[in-house]
């Protein structure tokens, strides 16, 4: 299975950061990704930007509507329920 990654260029140089999940909703795309870093608690910590093609490249870029946020929050949290279920079994 080919593995989905996102390269982030920045001053800094780039960053590889594996996809999670790209969502269509209101006629734009999201994507949450992570470089599967964790919390003091152990938790996986992700990010979430908007995708879009500008001036030939493709961007991320910050998302400010707290609904979709939300409804992002609550996919990642579905699809990763029956992952939490199995390691617990």
């Amino acid at each position: 299975m080919k593995k989905n990654n996102l390269v982030i260029e920045s001053g800094d140089g780039k960053e590889v950061f594996d996809i999670l999940l790209k969502v269509e909703a209101s006629d734009k795309e999201y994507i949450i990704y992570t470089k599967h870093e964790q919390t003091e608690c152990g938790d996986v910590i992700a990010y979430a930007g908007g995708y879009e093609f500008s001036d030939g490249k493709q961007r991320i870029v910050p998302i400010e509507d707290d609904d979709v946020l939300e409804f992002l929050d609550l996919s990642l949290i579905h699809i990763s329920e029956p992952t939490r279920h199995w390691a617990m079994s």
